[in-house]
Parts: structure tokens; sequence; C-alpha cells
């Protein structure tokens, strides 16, 4: 009992000051998307009402980057998902320099975002980067991967994959090397060898895991900046515009700082309701 009530002393604080500061940002959020702040006009700041948010869902430009975010968010996902996943089950057998293979994999994902950024740029360099040198071997011209509208969001997930897919390698590898072993070796005793075994026993085992690994991707894609900053800064012509990116651009480059609250609320709901559809379809098939 006393240990019990240890642990609660010890949890409490810490609760207590979460609480305080998620309710502080969240009321603080709310405080300035219903008030008309600009930072090109002097206080005291007008009470709106939900002004702002029907300002900001008129814009095409909004629905434009809430476009550009599910493009981002589901390319980027379900490719980092199947091929992580791939990929961790073809390393989790036995073979010579396997950890070697293993601690190289998962490289990309120490780079910070804005490194793995400026390291892509040059690849993507219309002139001198890596891409347009292998195309020119095969004698396609030069393409400007960056600054071609058809193109630029394409080329965006493409880095964010090479970025992030050692994640998705190194939960799926962590809950291929948790399995219990006795149901796949009476799996192996009724006779199920290779893609058997692994869809009838492995895969089905390792539904959470996957399930996991896939909703922390979603977020982490939804809340994406810097890597399309330092790439794109949402051009061009807002091909890559995310709605990170227009509520910074609203917020610091226009000084609509209600607005660009506005947008960062929708961009929250949106990740709700994304998450939540999934979790119930996920639960529904179940």
């Amino acid at each position: 009992m006393n240990a019990k009530l240890t642990q609660q002393a010890f949890t409490l604080p810490l609760l207590v000051v979460l609480l305080l500061v998620s309710f502080y940002t969240l009321g603080y959020a709310i405080y300035l998307s219903v008030h008309d702040i600009d930072l090109m006009s002097p206080p005291p700041f007008d009470f709106i009402g939900m002004a702002n948010f029907i300002e900001v869902l008129q814009e095409p430009r909004m629905w434009s980057s809430l476009w550009n975010t599910l493009v981002y968010v589901a390319g980027s996902t379900v490719a980092e998902l199947v091929l992580g996943s791939a990929i961790a089950l073809f390393i989790s057998r036995d073979f010579f320099g396997r950890k070697l293979v293993r601690a190289l994999l998962l490289l990309p994902m120490i780079v910070t975002p804005i490194v793995a950024g400026l390291i892509w740029r040059i690849f993507y360099d219309p002139n001198a980067g890596l891409f347009n040198w292998l195309a020119g071997l095969i004698g396609i011209p030069p393409i400007d991967w960056l600054g071609n509208p058809s193109t630029a969001m394409a080329s965006l997930i493409l880095a964010d994959i090479w970025q992030w897919t050692p994640f998705i390698i190194l939960l799926v590898s962590a809950g291929l090397d948790a399995l219990p072993s006795e149901p796949l070796e009476a799996a192996e005793l009724d006779g199920a060898r290779g893609w058997r075994l692994l869809a009838f026993i492995k895969l089905p085992m390792m539904k959470p895991i996957i399930l996991m690994a896939l909703f922390l991707r979603m977020i982490d894609a939804f809340k994406s900046f810097d890597l399309i900053y330092v790439m794109t800064r949402g051009g061009p012509a807002l091909a890559t515009e995310t709605t990170n990116m227009y509520a910074y651009l609203t917020g610091f480059q226009d000084f609509r700082i209600s607005a660009a609250v506005v947008i960062a609320i929708i961009n929250t709901l949106l990740v709700i309701a994304v998450l939540s559809f999934a979790s119930k379809k996920v639960m529904k098939d179940e």
C-alpha cells in the first residue's frame, strides 16, 4: 500500500504539470483562433468568433494543402510499411553479417530531417545531381525533380521513405524477434513452410506491432515540416504545400497569426479523424 502511494506521489506532480501545459496550450490556441490577431495591426484584437474558420475554409489554398497532406501521408506511410516489413522479414533470417546489415539499414533514421533534406536536394539537383547523372547514363534528359509540379511530391515522398523506412524495420524486426517459438514450431511440424508460415502464422501474430508502426508513422508524417521546408518550401506552384507548411507561411510570412492557428487546429482534427477511421476499420475487420 505504501509503495503504491509513493508511486502515485511521484507520478501526480508530473501529471498535473502535463495537464496544465496541455490545457493552457489548447486554451490559448482557441483564444487566438477566435480573435483577429494580425502582427501588422496594433492591439487590441477584436473577438470575431468563427470568422477565421470560415475564412480559412473558403480559401482554395487550404483545400489544396489538405489534399497534399493526405497524398504525402498516404504515399510515404504505405510505402514505408510495405518496404520496411519486407526488409525486416528478409533480415530476420540467419546469414553472415546480419548484425552489420541491420545497423547499416538504421543509419538514415539517425540523420536529422534538415540534413536529410539537404542531402536529397543535392541528389535532385538538375545540373549535378545523382539522379540526373544516372538518368543520363540511359539517355534520359535532365529533369528538374523539385522544380516540376508533376515530380516534386513524389520526390519528397521518396526522401521520406529513405529516412523513415528504417523505423518500420526496427519495430517489425523487434516484433519478429519477440515472437514465441512454440506456435512456429507447431506450425512447422504440421507442414507449414515458407510463405504459408509467414501468411498464416507470423503476420497474424505481428498484426499489433505492424498497426502500431503504421499509426506512429502516420502521426509523424502529418507533422512533417522540416524536410519539406528544406527541399521545396511548399513549391513549385504549391504542389508540395502541406497544412503545416501553409500554417507556417501564413503565420510567419503573412503575419496572420489567428489564421495560422486555425490551420493548425484543422490539421490536428484531420489527424484525429484519419486515425479514428483507421482504428475503427481495424477493429471492425477483427
